[in-house]
């Protein structure tokens, strides 16, 4: 599945908050719609999405729209569902054929508009901008922009982080200014949206992906923690709101574990999973969390659930392969990261895994093995795996 460039950043904003838990596969964050058969059409597509049944999903998206085809949310995440899948140019054909009619509505005409962009954070600005202005009492454009500004902060402050590990200090400067000014239009965007809807329970959710970014913008361990804590009390107030908006609940999760509320991330993430029961990338998140608190058989669980939703992924195997490696039972963790490399040949770390378990159990011989495919692929341990597998064979002489 491609996804790349500024729109697709913007489009997977609610997966830069679960510190690598994410999964191949994120459901479209985008607000959701007031009329209750649109809510729901949208939520069962968010979850055909997040289970890999693409075909349907779209069709549900689809079916959204025509349900009420003045519904910003349902056209921004039909639109943004196609472009994450890789199907920009049929989305622009739908939307020109859309936009081309009498009965056109205003949303229709944006959507086609954005089709027509090169897709950069810019261009999208620049479309939402004009849509606002057409539509000054809806709050949905002013939470789009929210959303490219926050996923423009997002990109300039990995970028911050990569001139700080070059040492570049000029690039890091620069990078903390843009992210700085990209939070700052994305707090004004979300004001606006909230005078338009103060009962939006989305408003809180962005405001809360705000303060996230800030918290890792901002310096100082003070003030990233007085940010976060800001975001897990708007993260707090959307589920309040709107109890069934998961990505909310998701949030929360992320933020709580950030801020070292372990028990308090569980729950949040438990109340996704049991709204969205087959997101995989959702039950792979609750498995984090236990294997942080060793629970392993229950983390255990929670992978192999998202390795039967998600049966190409080899992300969930990987991290069974960790639960069980944690709770002392090998062999199960040498099959699980056997079935991650099964999946994607080049997860290099699998044979790493397998390596030092083997090892471990004393198979000296299977050890080296795995360490020499690790490094005959790339792996980037590369120094400390040839000290290694000079050891081993300096042991099995001795045995000999």
């Amino acid at each position: 599945m491609s996804r790349s460039g500024p729109e697709a950043v913007a489009i997977l904003l609610a997966a830069l908050f679960l510190g690598g838990c994410a999964a191949k596969r994120t459901p479209i964050p985008g607000p959701r719609s007031a009329p209750c058969a649109v809510r729901h059409q949208l939520a069962d597509a968010d979850d055909k999405l997040g289970s890999g049944r693409d075909e349907e999903a779209l069709v549900a998206y689809a079916q959204a729209v025509k349900q009420d085809p003045a519904s910003v949310p349902a056209h921004l995440r039909y639109v943004s569902a196609l472009s994450a899948l890789g199907r920009r140019s049929e989305a622009r054909r739908i939307y020109r054929e859309r936009a081309a009619r009498c009965s056109a509505t205003d949303a229709e005409l944006t959507m086609a508009a954005r089709l027509e962009t090169d897709g950069s954070s810019s261009a999208l600005r620049r479309v939402y901008a004009l849509a606002s202005e057409r539509s000054p009492a809806s709050p949905w454009w002013r939470l789009a922009v929210a959303e490219i500004e926050i996923a423009e902060a997002e990109a300039w402050n990995r970028r911050r982080q990569g001139a700080i590990d070059r040492g570049d200090r000029d690039e890091e400067e620069r990078a903390w200014g843009q992210a700085c000014g990209a939070l700052e239009r994305a707090g004004e965007a979300l004001d606006r949206a909230q005078a338009a809807g103060p009962r939006l329970a989305e408003v809180d959710l962005y405001r809360g992906h705000l303060r996230a970014v800030e918290g890792d913008v901002l310096p100082g361990a003070v003030a990233s923690a007085a940010a976060y804590r800001a975001a897990e009390t708007a993260f707090q107030a959307a589920v309040q709101r709107d109890p069934d908006l998961v990505e909310a609940w998701e949030a929360l999760g992320e933020v709580r574990l950030r801020t070292g509320d372990t028990l308090g991330s569980l729950q949040a993430y438990l109340v996704a999973a049991k709204r969205r029961p087959a997101d995989a990338r959702l039950r792979e998140a609750v498995g984090v969390v236990l294997q942080r608190i060793e629970r392993y058989g229950e983390a255990a669980e929670q992978y192999r659930e998202a390795a039967r939703l998600a049966p190409y992924d080899p992300r969930p195997w990987e991290r069974l392969g960790d639960a069980y490696a944690g709770d002392e039972k090998w062999e199960l963790a040498l099959d699980a990261y056997a079935q991650a490399h099964k999946r994607d040949g080049s997860l290099v770390e699998a044979h790493y895994r397998r390596a030092t378990i083997f090892e471990h159990l004393g198979r000296l011989g299977e050890a080296r093995a795995e360490y020499e495919l690790y490094l005959s692929q790339g792996g980037e341990r590369e120094s400390t795996v040839r000290r290694r597998v000079e050891r081993l064979l300096r042991d099995e002489e001795c045995r000999r």
